[in-house]
């Protein structure tokens, strides 16, 4: 029997080799198969796991963005606020009115006395009385009202304008703790103004003329009269409307970028000491491996030194604090400068605009963009537009600009001083952003969905007051969907415009500032920002 068996397995020696060689070499390629398998399981995990993480840190230090935004957003607008004080001359307007009307009260109880033939001075002090009429009037527009309805029409304006004033002021006298301590700790708006020539024009106070006098008598001072007055009104509206659109959304991008490159350099330190320290442990359990133990000791090759940490950039605090120091320079004197701008845009533009012509919402949207242009471009020699770079508004131009921001901003004189290689770095590394094509595209789209913004909320608290709410987006649409469009004389569009300054800088929640926050080209743009670490590992 047992010689049976041998001869049947010897006469198919071969068959059972090749047999047995096909079924170990099939199990050899499961068991490589199943190994692999395995290992790309986990590379597919850990790569789930790695953006996961890096989503998640993303979208927290998005979300820290929008704090630090909300943070410094007090400063800057109480600054503007205080620096174009509109409702301080819209008060100078109204103490007027109240005097001309108790002094026409005063003359209509005394008896008429007969008029004698004006001077050539008296004739112009009359004119100057009344000049408010002719200045608001368009050229050459014809208006049935009379003197006295106009002066009835404007006092009315101003007592709204004022009791907007006064609203916004009482509501604001007791803001929250942040923002008591934000305005505070804010410096005065003239600080920094020896760094920045754009200084406040005229228009952004209420100011008097010294008038001519003999050599030896005393200045006298005369104040302004109504049309100059409804002058300034107007313009300054306008000017401080735009320069709180322009220096919000820039505020915005700049701390955007900021917090960008802060966000990625903590994420890199961290993978770098997670994947340190993954290796260590597992060189440890090498070394006590019982070959490791017969073979005398383990192989070290390849394990992180302390030279190889030191080559990622560390951020310190104190390197952190210094370039965090740096939006000083918007908040301060930034702002003045994007100001000037938009004041020559809109002395330009609505110069020549009656306060009261009636203009409907695409057609103040147009003006408005006319103004935009002129600030966001300028013209070369060539005669070509060329669109303007903002990086002078948002980091200091010179050496010397940079180390007086960092004393304002509280850091010591020693370190302020003191060469920091990663500090320079980080600013030249913020200037490339700023003078990107990417950052261009990012702010025309930011200044467009501020603009839109600022329009939807005209045409819900100007134009249509009280029309039926529509669950329609975007004031365009809006419009279309309403019908004939609604036109509102330009007089009547400032405390609309006032109330929207002041929901700008000092709303909670903020639209503004979450409705930039929400924007796609801005995520991405941080996006880019935040993931441009694989040349920090070649």
């Amino acid at each position: 029997m047992l010689h049976a068996v041998v001869n049947f397995f010897r006469e198919r020696k071969h068959g059972l080799t090749r047999t047995a060689t096909y079924l170990g070499g099939a199990y050899l390629a499961g068991r490589y198969v199943v190994g692999q398998l395995e290992e790309v399981r986990e590379k597919v995990m850990q790569e789930r796991l790695a953006r996961e993480n890096l989503r998640r840190r993303f979208e927290q230090n998005q979300q820290d963005t929008l704090f630090t935004i909300m943070a410094l957003l007090p400063t800057l607008g109480g600054l503007i606020l205080d620096g174009m004080d509109v409702e301080g001359i819209t008060q100078e307007l109204q103490s007027q009115s109240r005097a001309s009307k108790s002094s026409s009260e005063e003359n209509v109880a005394l008896p008429q006395l007969p008029r004698a033939a004006p001077q050539d001075g008296q004739e112009h002090d009359t004119r100057s009385e009344n000049g408010s009429v002719s200045v608001i009037s368009a050229p050459g527009q014809e208006d049935s009202a009379t003197s006295s309805e106009l002066a009835a029409s404007s006092n009315s304006w101003v007592d709204q304008f004022s009791s907007v004033a006064s609203s916004q002021g009482l509501n604001n006298q007791t803001p929250s703790s942040a923002d008591s301590n934000a305005r505070s700790e804010s410096p005065k708006s003239n600080v920094g103004s020896n760094l920045s020539d754009s200084i406040m024009t005229d228009s952004s106070a209420v100011s008097y003329d010294n008038a001519l006098v003999p050599t030896g008598q005393p200045t006298l001072q005369v104040p302004k009269t109504k049309a100059e007055l409804w002058r300034e009104v107007k313009m300054l509206t306008f000017t401080r409307t735009l320069t709180i659109l322009y220096s919000t959304t820039l505020l915005s991008l700049f701390t955007h970028i900021q917090l960008s490159i802060l966000g990625r350099s903590k994420y890199i330190q961290s993978i770098v000491q997670l994947a340190h320290d993954e290796r260590m442990r597992e060189q440890w359990q090498d070394s006590m491996s019982l070959t490791s133990l017969l073979w005398g000791g383990s192989d070290m090759e390849g394990l992180p030194t302390e030279d190889d940490m030191q080559e990622v950039e560390v951020i310190t605090e104190e390197t952190e604090r210094k370039y965090l120091t740096l939006s000083w320079w918007i908040l301060h004197v930034g702002w003045k400068d994007v100001g000037e701008r938009v004041r020559k845009g809109v002395e330009e533009v609505f110069e020549s605009v009656s306060l009261k012509t009636k203009f409907s919402a695409n057609e103040l949207f147009g003006l408005v963009s006319d103004v935009r242009r002129r600030v966001e471009f300028e013209v070369t020699f060539e005669g070509k537009e060329r669109r303007i770079n903002f990086a002078s508004t948002l980091l200091p131009p010179t050496p010397e600009t940079l180390h007086h921001v960092l004393l304002q901003g509280g850091i010591p004189s020693r370190q302020a001083s003191a060469p920091d290689a990663t500090f320079q770095s980080l600013l030249a590394e913020t200037r490339t952003h700023l003078t990107s094509a990417s950052f261009e595209r990012v702010l025309e789209v930011c200044l467009d969905r501020a603009t839109d913004m600022l329009f939807d909320d005209l045409e819900k608290n100007v134009f249509h007051e009280n029309e039926p709410k529509s669950g329609i987006t975007g004031w365009e649409e809006a419009t279309a969907s309403l019908g004939p469009e609604t036109k509102v004389r330009l007089a009547g569009m400032l405390p609309g415009l006032a109330r929207w300054c002041h929901s700008a800088v000092e709303g909670l929640p903020n639209e503004l500032v979450d409705g930039l926050g929400s924007v796609r080209e801005v995520n991405a743009f941080s996006a880019i920002i935040y993931s441009s670490y694989e040349d920090r590992f070649r």
